[in-house]
């Protein structure tokens, strides 16, 4: 009895002294370098203003230049020189909302998930799942679904491409649209 009663202390001390484990998910990933609470963003291309907007919290990574953040509203301009940035049409930015975004400042792109909602300046809105967005070339892209809705129709599609400078959309795949303000 003495013997079992000492290895049985001996298991519970070693329990106890034992390092804890991390969280699920957290041995992975690094501690960040930088934490921002209530962040505003900018992001600029020499003098041009290529995308703003709000963050609830930025994580950032100096080592490999990530960036994690949460409640992210994004605005990007039409392009100067383009028909919606041109003299005279409308300037109003393309926004973009998700509850998480994850990018690189290496290979400047970032992608948003947990349900995107994209609002262009004519009235369309635009949900999917995912984004990814490429800030040298401009443009979003989904490959999981999305659904539009606008000031007369509503559409689906498999998937979308969103070009950022003149704020146009190419569909692909299954494409199913109601026109006239029918709803579904």
């Amino acid at each position: 009895m003495p013997r079992l009663l000492a290895l049985s202390f001996l298991g519970l001390l070693a329990t106890g002294c034992s390092p804890r484990r991390p969280a699920p998910g957290a041995a992975n990933e690094p501690r960040p370098d930088v934490v921002l609470e209530g962040a505003h963003l900018r992001s600029y291309e020499g003098d041009t203003l290529q995308v703003s907007g709000t963050a609830s919290r930025v994580l950032y990574r100096r080592a490999g230049g990530e960036v994690q953040a949460t409640e992210v509203v994004v605005r990007l301009p039409p392009a100067r020189g383009s028909a919606a940035g041109s003299t005279g049409a409308s300037r109003a930015d393309t926004v973009i909302s998700a509850p998480n975004m994850d990018g690189s400042l290496a290979s400047k792109r970032w992608v948003g998930s947990g349900g995107v909602v994209v609002q262009t300046a004519e009235g369309l809105v635009a949900n999917t799942p995912r984004l990814t967005y490429d800030s040298d070339a401009r443009r979003a892209h989904g490959d999981e679904g999305v659904t539009m809705r606008g000031p007369d129709y509503q559409m689906r599609a498999d998937r979308f491409t969103l070009s950022a400078a003149d704020q146009t959309f190419t569909f692909e795949g299954t494409v199913h649209a109601v026109l006239g303000g029918a709803t579904e």
